[in-house]
């Protein structure tokens, strides 16, 4: 008999596909328990990052910097919780409050979606976007000064954000017309363009990003043919972390579960906007920890003191103008009594009687 223990047909949700159950399945764990998870370590970073930049403010170190990174990064917070706070609420009526509405909790969410609380979490979602994107074309301009491809690099970026940064609004507006959803077929193009674009200037900036750092790390070692020079810039966590690698690879996943209607995607939609934040305060607290790249590095980097057995190297960085393109000449000068030790105190460095002179183009 129906809704009887004996009938375990009847427990389960009337007219649903088992395909609505996934789904709804995988929103649930995504806007809870992952959701959470990720909230968990943004709040964690954040606690962390406050801490070090503001030990930065009393040292008097770079104190414009720490102010702006604590205003950065409170914003960025304050999202991150308005989001998980939102999320929390919307699981509780759907899943709880009105479980039996007609077509089950996702139908639900649909319903409710152009509420004014899934207004501003959708606001604070894409707003999320665009700060971690802005932060993304600075790290860019911060790495690539000095190089020969800086204006290009950055200027073209800086298109493609704002074309980002348009979309964005425009699929706010559909999105959160009357009777419209993020899934609504009406809406389902805009939130394609703009999660696919979103994606693609995170990959065109992250590849970038990779390709300078790693050049210089090959050009420095090419020079000095030391692997582990420079490892606080060059090391495998700087890359992952100056490029922020980690939404990246999040929002690719997403992008292509999101493409192709998968329900599993609702995992990584739910918590998109905390791994947007995750990755900046990674980034902000090797900023204040003074060992993220700075205007500058690429310079210090082929300033470089170098001893070998009872020798002293010291190269100097010196910038000249070639056939149109930026050029670093290091000069490696070596005392004369150096020439005289063994091989495997000058087996790095090939040298003459007076100097080698290296030419390191920047990247």
């Amino acid at each position: 008999m129906s809704g009887t223990l004996g009938n375990v047909t009847s427990w389960q949700p009337v007219g649903e596909s088992s395909f609505d159950i996934l789904n709804e399945s995988a929103s649930l764990i995504g806007a809870t328990t992952v959701l959470s998870f990720t909230y968990g370590i943004v709040f964690t970073l954040f606690c962390i990052c406050v801490h070090s930049l503001v030990q930065q403010y009393k040292s008097g170190v770079r104190k414009r910097q720490a102010i702006f990174s604590l205003v950065y990064m409170s914003i960025m917070f304050s999202f991150g919780t308005i989001y998980c706070a939102v999320n929390a609420w919307e699981s509780q009526v759907e899943f709880v409050n009105f479980r039996n509405f007609p077509g089950g909790p996702l139908a639900y969410s649909h319903y409710i979606f152009s509420s004014p609380l899934n207004i501003l979490s959708s606001v604070v979602f894409v707003a999320t976007s665009w700060m971690n994107d802005a932060l993304l074309l600075w790290r860019l301009w911060v790495i690539y000064r000095g190089s020969r491809f800086y204006i290009p690099v950055v200027l073209g970026c800086s298109v493609i954000y704002i074309t980002t940064f348009v979309l964005g609004v425009v699929l706010l507006v559909e999105a959160l017309s009357p009777n419209e959803t993020l899934f609504a077929a009406t809406v389902v193009g805009f939130g394609t363009a703009y999660y696919s674009l979103t994606v693609a200037y995170t990959i065109i900036v992250t590849g970038l990003l990779l390709a300078r750092i790693l050049g210089i790390r090959r050009n420095l070692i090419k020079v000095t043919g030391w692997t582990e020079y420079g490892s606080q810039y060059l090391g495998i966590v700087v890359l992952i972390v100056e490029s922020s690698a980690l939404y990246t690879v999040w929002g690719i996943i997403f992008l292509a579960l999101y493409l192709t209607n998968s329900p599993i995607e609702g995992i990584f939609l739910e918590t998109l906007s905390e791994i947007q934040i995750i990755a900046p305060l990674l980034l902000m607290y090797r900023v204040s920890q003074g060992k993220a790249w700075k205007e500058d590095t690429s310079m210090q980097l082929t300033s470089i003191n170098i001893r070998s057995g009872r020798g002293t190297f010291h190269t100097n960085a010196s910038t000249v103008i070639n056939s149109g393109s930026t050029s670093q000449n290091i000069h490696v000068v070596v005392d004369k009594d150096i020439l005289s030790t063994s091989s495997d105190s000058r087996k790095n460095v090939k040298l003459d009687t007076k100097a080698e002179v290296y030419s390191m183009d920047q990247v």
